[in-house]
Protein backbone atom coordinates (compact mmCIF):
# COMPACT_ATOMS: atom_id res chain seq x y z
CA UNK A 1 0.00 0.00 0.00
CA UNK A 2 1.49 3.40 -1.29
CA UNK A 3 0.94 6.63 1.21
CA UNK A 4 1.44 10.54 0.19
CA UNK A 5 1.64 13.55 1.89
CA UNK A 6 0.02 16.20 -0.19
CA UNK A 7 1.08 19.68 1.04
CA UNK A 8 -0.26 23.11 0.75
CA UNK A 9 2.45 25.68 0.69
CA UNK A 10 1.47 29.76 1.23
CA UNK A 11 4.64 31.88 0.66
CA UNK A 12 5.31 35.88 1.06
CA UNK A 13 5.61 36.08 -2.48
CA UNK A 14 6.72 34.84 -5.64
CA UNK A 15 10.14 35.07 -5.45
CA UNK A 16 10.15 32.88 -2.38
CA UNK A 17 8.73 29.95 -4.19
CA UNK A 18 11.39 29.86 -6.78
CA UNK A 19 14.04 30.36 -3.48
CA UNK A 20 11.69 27.24 -2.27
CA UNK A 21 12.35 25.18 -5.63
CA UNK A 22 15.94 25.77 -5.64
CA UNK A 23 16.55 24.25 -2.17
CA UNK A 24 13.77 21.38 -2.49
CA UNK A 25 15.81 20.47 -6.26
CA UNK A 26 18.90 19.87 -3.83
CA UNK A 27 17.12 18.36 -0.63
CA UNK A 28 13.46 17.53 -1.90
CA UNK A 29 14.07 13.53 -2.22
CA UNK A 30 14.24 11.10 0.62
CA UNK A 31 14.95 7.63 1.27
CA UNK A 32 12.30 5.23 -0.38
CA UNK A 33 10.68 7.98 -2.25
CA UNK A 34 8.76 6.67 -5.32
CA UNK A 35 7.26 9.99 -6.46
CA UNK A 36 7.66 13.54 -5.51
CA UNK A 37 6.21 16.70 -7.04
CA UNK A 38 6.53 20.40 -6.38
CA UNK A 39 3.74 22.38 -8.44
CA UNK A 40 3.20 26.21 -8.20
CA UNK A 41 -0.70 26.83 -8.39
CA UNK A 42 -0.25 30.49 -7.99
CA UNK A 43 1.67 33.29 -7.54
CA UNK A 44 1.91 32.67 -4.09
CA UNK A 45 0.70 29.28 -3.37
CA UNK A 46 2.04 25.68 -4.38
CA UNK A 47 1.57 22.30 -3.76
CA UNK A 48 3.98 19.42 -2.92
CA UNK A 49 3.07 15.63 -3.74
CA UNK A 50 5.15 12.62 -2.21
CA UNK A 51 4.74 8.92 -2.53
CA UNK A 52 6.29 6.20 -0.22
CA UNK A 53 5.36 2.37 -0.56
CA UNK A 54 4.52 2.61 2.94
CA UNK A 55 3.54 4.26 5.98
CA UNK A 56 6.74 3.41 7.88
CA UNK A 57 8.84 5.08 4.97
CA UNK A 58 6.40 7.70 4.78
CA UNK A 59 7.34 8.85 8.35
CA UNK A 60 11.39 8.03 8.30
CA UNK A 61 11.13 10.11 5.85
CA UNK A 62 9.07 13.00 7.55
CA UNK A 63 11.79 13.07 10.91
CA UNK A 64 14.44 13.21 8.32
CA UNK A 65 12.73 16.75 6.84
CA UNK A 66 12.51 17.92 9.78
CA UNK A 67 15.87 17.01 10.73
CA UNK A 68 17.12 19.24 7.29
CA UNK A 69 14.88 21.37 7.14
CA UNK A 70 16.91 24.69 6.24
CA UNK A 71 15.78 27.62 9.10
CA UNK A 72 16.12 30.24 6.57
CA UNK A 73 13.57 28.46 4.66
CA UNK A 74 11.06 29.46 7.36
CA UNK A 75 11.06 32.73 6.88
CA UNK A 76 9.90 32.69 3.31
CA UNK A 77 6.90 30.70 4.00
CA UNK A 78 3.52 31.67 5.28
CA UNK A 79 1.45 28.53 5.81
CA UNK A 80 1.81 24.95 5.56
CA UNK A 81 -1.36 22.82 5.59
CA UNK A 82 0.03 19.08 5.40
CA UNK A 83 -1.84 16.41 5.04
CA UNK A 84 -1.29 12.48 4.24
CA UNK A 85 -3.16 9.33 3.36
CA UNK A 86 -3.47 6.09 1.60
CA UNK A 87 -2.90 6.12 -2.62
CA UNK A 88 -5.81 4.87 -4.29
CA UNK A 89 -5.28 5.26 -7.88
CA UNK A 90 -1.70 5.40 -9.41
CA UNK A 91 -0.97 5.66 -13.00
CA UNK A 92 2.66 6.20 -14.25
CA UNK A 93 3.36 6.79 -18.22
CA UNK A 94 -0.39 5.76 -18.58
CA UNK A 95 -0.47 2.47 -16.78
CA UNK A 96 -1.83 2.17 -13.92
CA UNK A 97 0.40 0.72 -10.86
CA UNK A 98 -2.31 -0.22 -8.58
Amino acid sequence: MSVANVTMFEFENEESIDKFASWYKGHGSYPDNEVSLFVKTGETTAMGISVYPTEKARSRADKLREESADTSLKNIVKEIVPLSGEVLVHFLHGKLLN
